[in-house]
């Protein structure tokens, strides 16, 4: 693996590396794979293509919606994104904001990348009640900071089964389910089921990385494909209130 990088290691000039020049390291070896130009790229994922440039060159701090964006504009997972981060700063054994610290960890990158993750929406207008229910712990408190920026108040749950028991507590309370189809315990399609049974007028958003057959017999369900932006989420979840 270390081979994998090694190329682009030398265009720093030396091993150790920041966690910007990490991030650019690996922005850049998935741009490549996908032989998409910074250009190509910009447009995709509708970021600036001097702010790509930036991210390539380690000049440019990311935060967790930039990780979004680029994921789904790169159409890989955004765990796959953090965990090559992860991987080529682990190689160079990189000090973590200049702490000792040996392992580099998820939930550390997530402190780093969360800095500026989210600011408020002065234009939003989400006022419901939403429940979050995804079983990776950094996407689910990615997205949840992302809708509580855009008003929204969440409640979270961390597979189906928990979903289920969360929902006949407070179902009253909520307005919108966002919910994972892959979960352990009890998968989303199943939980999507039951809580059909105790509220057939339930919302429910569908959310995945794998094509629309892993719904098994949902009839017209609401999906959205993983990674997708904020703002097409954001749409989406709009449109499913208003139903």
């Amino acid at each position: 693996m270390v081979g994998v990088y090694s190329n682009l290691f030398v265009a720093f000039g030396r091993i150790i590396l920041t966690i910007e020049e990490a991030f650019g390291i690996v922005l850049c070896k998935f741009r490549k794979e996908r032989l998409l130009s910074q250009d190509e790229l910009s447009r995709l994922s509708s970021l600036d293509r001097g702010f790509i440039s930036r991210l390539e060159r380690g000049k440019q701090q990311p935060t967790l919606v930039t990780i979004f964006e680029l994921a789904s504009a790169l159409n890989i997972s955004v765990q796959k994104f953090i965990s090559e981060i992860e991987l080529v700063l682990s190689l160079n054994k990189i000090e973590f904001n200049k702490n000792d610290m040996s392992l580099i960890t998820h939930e550390k990158l997530l402190q780093f990348f969360g800095d500026n993750t989210m600011s408020s929406d002065p234009n939003s207008t989400g006022v419901n009640n939403i429940l979050l229910v995804e079983d990776e712990t950094f996407l689910l408190n990615f997205l949840s900071g992302l809708l509580e920026s855009r008003g929204y108040t969440v409640i979270t749950a961390e597979d189906g089964q928990a979903a289920v028991d969360v929902y006949k507590d407070k179902m009253d309370e909520i307005d919108l389910i966002l919910m994972d189809i892959m979960m352990p315990r009890m998968d989303g399609v199943t939980a999507h089921k039951e809580i059909k049974q105790l509220n057939p007028d339930a919302k429910i958003l569908l959310m995945s990385g794998y094509s629309t057959t892993s719904l098994g017999e949902i009839v017209n369900p609401n999906f959205i494909h993983k990674p997708m932006l904020p703002e097409k989420l954001m749409s989406k979840i709009n449109d499913v209130l208003a139903e």
